[in-house]
Formats: C-alpha cells, sequence, structure tokens
C-alpha cells in the first residue's frame, strides 16, 4: 500500500467516525403519560453532562405540565426546534441546519446544545451575576450595513418586544454613517447567526447591557460601567488567548 493511499485510507476512516451519530433518549417523561424524547448528537465536541442536562431539561418541562406532540415546534433556549414522531413512539427533535433560509429542520441537535452552552457560559462571565435572557431565533434585530465584516462594533440590547429581540448593532468604524437611519436594517436572529456565528454566544446578555468587541476582545457594559469578567470564565479566556 501507497503512502497516498493510506492516508487516503486513514482520512476516510476518521471523517466516517466523525461522522456517526449518537441517539439519547429521555427516560421519565412516560411516568406522566407523556412520549419521551429522543435526540440525535454527531459532535464529539459535545461533552456527555451536557446531553445529560439537555435531556434533564425536556423531563423537567414534562414534569411540570408542558405537553408537546409531533409537527409542533419547541423553543430550546433561543433555538426553534420542531418535533417529529420517530419509528419507536418518541418524539424527535429537529434543529435548523443554520445554513438555509428558510429554515431546513435536521436530525441533531449539535447546534442546540453547543449554542445554550456558549450562552450560558457568556452570561456567567460577569459579575455581578446576569441573568440569562433568551430571545428566540425568529425575532429580529437591527444591523449595520457592514456586520458581516466589522470586528469593531457596539452590540446593544434593549428590551424586546414581540418580535424584536432588542439587539442592535452598530460599526464602530463608522461614526458618522451610524447616525443615518438608512445604514441599518432588520433581519432574522437566524440570518445573524448564519452570517456571524461568533456572535450567538452574546444572545442570551439580559437588557440593558452593551458588547463592545474591539479586533477580537471582547467587553461588556452595563449602565455605562463595565463588568468585571470572572477570573478563568469563557469570555475571561477567550479575551487571553487574543491578546
Amino acid at each position: 500500500m501507497t503512502l497516498r493511499s493510506l492516508f487516503g485510507s486513514l482520512l476516510s476512516l476518521c471523517i466516517t467516525q466523525a461522522a456517526v451519530a449518537e441517539t439519547h433518549t429521555t427516560t421519565k417523561c412516560k411516568q406522566f403519560g407523556h412520549p419521551e424524547f429522543q435526540v440525535q448528537v454527531t459532535s464529539t465536541a459535545i461533552p456527555p453532562v451536557d446531553i445529560a442536562w439537555f435531556l434533564n431539561g425536556l423531563e423537567e418541562r414534562v414534569a411540570a405540565g408542558e405537553r408537546f406532540k409531533s409537527g409542533e415546534t419547541m423553543q430550546v433556549g433561543w433555538m426553534l426546534t420542531k418535533l417529529q414522531a420517530a419509528s419507536n413512539g418518541a418524539l424527535k427533535i429537529m434543529e435548523p441546519d443554520m445554513k438555509s433560509v428558510p429554515i431546513k429542520f435536521v436530525d441533531s441537535i449539535d447546534s442546540t446544545v453547543k449554542q445554550l452552552r456558549s450562552q450560558k457560559d457568556t452570561v456567567e462571565s460577569f459579575t455581578p451575576p446576569q441573568s440569562l435572557s433568551f430571545p428566540a431565533v425568529q425575532q429580529s434585530v437591527v444591523v449595520h450595513r457592514n456586520y458581516k465584516t466589522t470586528q469593531q462594533f457596539l452590540f446593544s440590547r434593549f428590551d424586546q418586544k414581540e418580535l424584536d429581540s432588542g439587539w442592535w448593532l452598530s460599526d464602530l468604524n463608522d461614526d458618522k454613517g451610524s447616525q443615518d437611519p438608512k445604514n441599518f436594517a432588520n433581519i432574522s436572529l437566524y440570518q445573524l447567526a448564519i452570517d456571524r456565528p461568533d456572535l450567538i454566544k452574546f444572545l442570551a446578555l439580559p437588557p440593558g447591557v452593551q458588547v463592545v468587541v474591539d479586533g477580537g476582545l471582547i467587553g461588556v457594559l452595563k449602565e455605562g460601567n463595565e463588568l468585571p469578567q470572572v477570573p478563568g470564565s469563557f469570555i475571561s479566556e477567550l479575551n487571553r488567548t487574543r491578546k
């Protein structure tokens, strides 16, 4: 066997192993006369504790009296998921593929769990403790025309109202243009997530905060004052690696 063919075989094996999905199912929903939930996880970057936390949250919702059925949508954190009947009678949770507009649902919870973790870790990176405030993926965000490319921006959250998430993104390199409403547009948070996946982690920060990003370094302001970052926290470590 040549080195080229050996390398090709090893690469094919790695790709196959990375693409294998694991199925996980809740176990306590049937106690309440409700179908169990079934989810698929493909990414090996998702730790078992996060999967268990996700499944436990579903069981707690059912135990609290919520009821779900195939064909319905369900919000999990900020994410809109869709329920589909599985062949074993469970409810399969489908998530957006984070690529298609309009939304295309796929048999996975990888993005949902990863984004929940990043949003939770972001909120917990600051003192005093802030509260998680999830918007909905279908809600709108106001963005500057340069939102896809700017690396110096102010990402502010105001009170959310119905279809408005309260988020507003301004380009710090366009002081003059930022005074002109024509340079801003409303898009969905889902579109923003596709165009700027690096912003997803901020979306559960509560109204009243402003995220300042300058060349990758992150700061969060509240009432004009920068919130201290918890040493060793998610955002603190991101900043440490970017200095």
